[in-house]
């Protein structure tokens, strides 16, 4: 080696040269793949990580600027829900509409039976059907069924048969239906 520092260059400098260029080729590559590539991952996420705040600071602000929109439009919404569920029966309200419907016919003069069928539940709502058997002309019924459907509540006729009139009175026959929503709590009883 000090003949190289004198000039002249042996193969013993060659390979000296060459090892301490082998090991600057391996700390290089160490450190690009221990420390840079470490690194550059990291970088990457951190990247990834901002564009998702980016985003989610966009939409904050687009929401911002639509807030009185939103809140008006959820305002609308929860009137349309509460008119919904009033016009909707609870269990203890049922027999009160009953008399109500037995109201409606004798203020017409029309005789009416009713005589519940078997509750039909799903997972959201509670379907109750009543058979309704009334007799009084045709006009009389329907009347009565007009009525049925103006009701403030949530009513459904189905499976109507209207007989033929003889000596000025018919009989008719339907399903009325009314709905209730089952809550949450009522399906985890039920379960």
């Amino acid at each position: 080696m000090m003949d190289f520092l004198k000039g002249t260059v042996t193969p013993k400098d060659w390979i000296a040269v060459a090892i301490i260029l082998g090991v600057a080729v391996a700390l290089c590559a160490g450190f690009y793949f221990v420390v840079y590539a470490q690194q550059e991952a990291k970088m990457r996420e951190i990247v990834s990580a901002d564009a998702v705040v980016v985003s989610d600071l966009s939409l904050a602000r687009t929401t911002e600027k639509n807030i009185d929109a939103l809140r008006t439009e959820a305002a609308k919404m929860q009137e349309l829900t509460s008119q919904f569920e009033q016009r909707l029966p609870e269990s203890r309200e049922i027999p009160t509409l009953l008399k109500q419907f037995e109201g409606f016919a004798g203020e017409i003069g029309l005789r009416v039976e009713l005589s519940q069928l078997p509750r039909v539940s799903d997972q959201k709502k509670e379907t109750i059907p009543y058979s309704v058997i009334a007799r009084g002309n045709f006009h009389q019924i329907v009347g009565f069924i007009n009525r049925l459907e103006r009701f403030q509540r949530y009513l459904k006729i189905s499976e109507l048969n209207i007989g033929k009139e003889e000596d000025g009175v018919a009989q008719a026959s339907f399903t009325l239906s009314t709905y209730r929503f089952i809550q949450p709590s009522e399906n985890e009883k039920k379960s």
